[in-house]
């Protein structure tokens, strides 16, 4: 379960960062951010295209010139330290060799990494609950227990900080679960998490906290439902499902409810501060016996993705 903000205050930090700045000549795409994580805290990283959030990354990695103060478990992190027994990455494409068994895979990346730990291996397995499909090749794998091997490879070295990097970009749904079901149970182990995600949703309902980026600077550091009750302020958003692209004239009877187009032509989505039940009650009046053509209205209270459209056309929080 995700921590409480008292929890979080409570613990010492793994990962500290103070002023965090990445220039590329004269872009400035990280401005001063500073962000501090807990052990056993799992941390969404959100924005727009753009917000920084590949620095940020790279910036913990190493892999940027950057400025600012860094350090991973009291360990102050420089230019050319070796981070990867500090710090973890989950990448996006799988990195796994297919003839190879899942054990194979992870004995030889330990090779590579120079590990002498022995019992390296049967840790991480256990860790992502692949351990009775140590002997299984890669090849037969399903997409979700390669991703779980994708993860055992990154956290070999058994480090403090593990950053997901856009792990569910593109695959299948019983996939993406099984990755968001791993960083929280890797959270659980009390590690620090990362998760960089497009999946607004699942950061909302998993993260303790969400870090929202945009223009390479901090909107806000805090828990989902805090963030959000603090951006809307009681606003509800209603949704507007019809059974085919509305038509002109119903488009007009839409403007002075300020509707906009959702994911597709058929879906239209407000804001409103209004009593939800006479916001409805007027647009279907509004309709003038047009209503037939609507197949659902539904409403709920703003969460992360309204927010993020917000951000993308604002650059705000609030209205």
């Amino acid at each position: 379960m995700p921590f409480s903000a008292p929890d979080i205050q409570s613990r010492t930090p793994i990962l500290q960062a103070k002023d965090l700045t990445v220039r590329y000549g004269k872009h400035t795409a990280l401005d001063g951010l500073s962000v501090d994580i807990a052990p056993g805290e799992l941390v969404g990283v959100i924005g727009p295209n753009g917000a920084g959030k590949t620095s940020f990354i790279k910036a913990l990695c190493g892999r940027v010139d950057v400025k600012g103060q860094l350090s991973v478990s009291d360990t102050a992190l420089h230019r050319g330290t070796d981070r990867r027994r500090h710090i973890a990455l989950v990448p996006q494409d799988i990195g796994l060799y297919a003839h190879l068994t899942a054990q194979e895979n992870l004995q030889v990346m330990g090779r590579l990494l120079g590990l002498k730990n022995k019992d390296a291996v049967t840790k991480a397995l256990k860790s992502v609950e692949m351990t009775k499909h140590a002997r299984t090749r890669v090849s037969a794998m399903s997409g979700g227990m390669k991703r779980r091997i994708n993860v055992a490879a990154a956290i070999l070295t058994d480090p403090a900080l593990i950053i997901f990097d856009e792990p569910t970009a593109g695959v299948d749904a019983p996939a993406r679960d099984t990755v968001h079901r791993l960083a929280r149970a890797l959270a659980e182990q009390d590690k620090a998490v990362i998760l960089i995600t497009h999946e607004l949703e699942q950061a909302e309902a998993l993260c303790d906290r969400v870090l929202v980026l945009c223009d390479g600077k901090r909107l806000a550091f805090e828990p989902p439902a805090r963030l959000l009750e603090r951006s809307f302020q009681g606003q509800r958003e209603v949704m507007v499902r019809y059974a085919t692209p509305p038509a002109p004239d119903v488009m007009s009877a839409m403007k002075p409810f300020e509707f906009k187009q959702g994911e597709l032509p058929t879906i239209w989505v407000a804001m409103t501060d209004a009593n939800e039940v006479s916001f409805v009650s007027a647009f279907l009046t509004a309709l003038q016996g047009q209503d037939d053509l609507v197949r659902e209205i539904s409403v709920r209270r703003p969460g992360l993705t309204a927010l993020m459209h917000r951000i993308e056309k604002t650059g705000k929080l609030a209205a």
